[in-house]
């Protein structure tokens, strides 16, 4: 609860109103935006994801994870093993290995792995800036596939933060409405564009800062310890009243992937 509300909803709050208005922004506000989208997700999704796997522990039922500190992933292979593992295991025991999987020629396996994230992108709506992103995606993995042996050689460091940047551009058409938007966009982001800035970016910049340490440096919510101590609980109570503060006082805000 804490993720969606404290952190994916402090986000939103700001960066949905600027993106209302992305053909005013400057490149710092883009890219801003755009960060603060990636772990707005990320919060919101693992949020909930969580909340279920919480639930089931209520009830008896042990619900598998479904994030694995994705943006500590090292290539876009490692990325698609640790995000929405529940989807990406879906598609490839059902659509992956059916085309082929791994057997045959280089072009083969190539041509097996764009057309499973063309089938992934579409699965989140019949929108061509999911194909998009789902076609993205599968140029990215077979890139690295052709690539591999000297990606592999270049320091975890770099990787990590070069496959960060890579799904930063991807979400660009995951948020983008329309392709306009995402053109839009992106030329904002890899070109400098004067433009406004962002009402509330202090309050922006200080969520991020703490989202970022908490997706790129702290345990994920099945590697802390899980040992209740007095101070540990008195910190998550205090954060847990907030955040019924903040549900009882603030505006709805659905889960992201419901809509999915």
């Amino acid at each position: 609860m804490i993720q969606k509300v404290l952190i994916a909803d402090s986000i939103a709050a700001v960066i949905d109103p600027a993106l209302n208005n992305y053909t005013t922004l400057s490149t710092t506000s883009a890219w801003l935006c755009m960060l603060g989208y990636t772990y707005q997700l990320y919060f919101d999704f693992s949020g909930y994801s969580n909340m279920a796997v919480g639930l089931g522990y209520m009830f008896g039922i042990r619900i598998p994870q479904n994030f694995n500190s994705p943006y500590k992933a090292v290539n876009p292979s490692d990325f698609w093993r640790r995000w929405h593992i529940s989807l990406s295991s879906c598609l490839r025991d059902y659509v992956f290995i059916p085309l082929g999987g791994n057997r045959g020629t280089a072009a083969m396996v190539y041509r097996n792995l764009l057309m499973t994230m063309l089938i992934g992108g579409l699965w989140h709506g019949a929108n061509w800036t999911f194909v998009a992103w789902g076609g993205y995606h599968g140029l990215l993995l077979a890139l690295y596939r052709a690539t591999a042996t000297c990606w592999d050689r270049v320091p975890a460091p770099v990787t990590r933060v070069v496959t960060f940047l890579l799904v930063i551009v991807g979400w660009v058409f995951f948020r983008s409405i329309d392709f306009t938007m995402a053109t839009v966009l992106l030329q904002t982001m890899f070109s400098v564009q004067p433009g406004s800035g962002i009402s509330g970016a202090a309050g922006l910049l200080v969520t991020l800062a703490v989202a970022a340490f908490l997706t790129h440096l702290a345990p994920n919510a099945f590697e802390i310890s899980h040992q209740w101590r007095p101070a540990e609980a008195l910190i998550l109570a205090i954060l847990l009243g907030l955040c019924l503060v903040v549900i009882y006082g603030g505006l709805v805000s659905p889960f992201l992937y419901f809509q999915f």
